[in-house]
């Protein structure tokens, strides 16, 4: 993955696990289907899909999109770079000058520029660099549709309306087990259905909770030498 200086990368672990293998898509399937495309339109000379706007409450699996997406670039040997606006304090805004120069820009929780006028602007001329240079995209996801930010740069919530916007929806329960399966086999923890059912009725009913059990579950079920099981379970979590 290409990087900029005082850039930061995909945390650790989350390029292979994070893909669109393991994304559950539910009736995100259209946002899915759209991203695992993107890098088709850089066959042509012109690239119609510059800018894609995702939205939703947390824990909807707005950043799972952007570590998938960034893993397809990588696949198609694409430049790619990241970086999610809830650690800001730890970059400044120069941080965005030149990232027009990479095929893929993901920039995630743009809500978080609330009150922050230097970095607003700089997203918006980083958004029209992108659009003026017409070889490379931009992928951005906040919690509102773009008319419903809080930011104080109109030109900004104006740009972000340039694009395609798709609103991401929860999964249902059969959904929610099948995902979590799905990540409990991509750490190599064989999970029934019985058990991820188990988890969601009597754990926790959002995925990024659900995840963080995972975490739990294979480190103690390492130590342990047990299979994940309903009574392993209860144990580990006291339920």
């Amino acid at each position: 993955m290409g990087q900029v200086t005082g850039q930061l990368s995909l945390p650790i672990g989350l390029k292979d696990t994070e893909s669109f293998t393991s994304f559950i898509p539910g009736q995100n399937a259209q946002a899915c289907s759209h991203l695992n495309t993107l890098f088709r339109q850089f066959e042509t000379d012109k690239v119609s899909n510059w800018l894609t706007y995702l939205f939703s409450d947390s824990g909807l699996g707005k950043s799972h999109l952007l570590y998938a997406t960034c893993q397809q670039a990588e696949l198609a040997g694409e430049p790619c770079v990241y970086l999610s606006f809830n650690e800001k304090q730890l970059m400044s805004p120069d941080v965005l000058q030149g990232l027009e120069h990479y095929r893929l820009i993901c920039l995630d929780d743009i809500e978080s520029l609330q009150g922050e006028s230097e970095w607003q602007i700089a997203v918006f001329d980083l958004i029209n660099r992108v659009k003026e240079q017409n070889d490379g995209c931009l992928v951005i996801t906040g919690n509102q549709p773009p008319n419903q930010l809080s930011l104080e740069l109109p030109d900004l919530v104006s740009r972000l309306s340039w694009g395609t916007n798709f609103q991401l929806y929860s999964l249902t329960d059969e959904e929610r087990q099948e995902a979590l399966i799905v990540k409990a086999q991509h750490r190599g923890l064989n999970m029934s259905k019985e058990v991820a059912k188990y988890l969601i009725n009597h754990w926790q009913r959002d995925m990024p909770a659900l995840v963080k059990s995972l975490e739990i579950l294979d480190e103690q079920s390492l130590q342990q030498q047990r299979k994940l099981t309903i009574p392993f379970v209860k144990a580990i979590f006291d339920l």
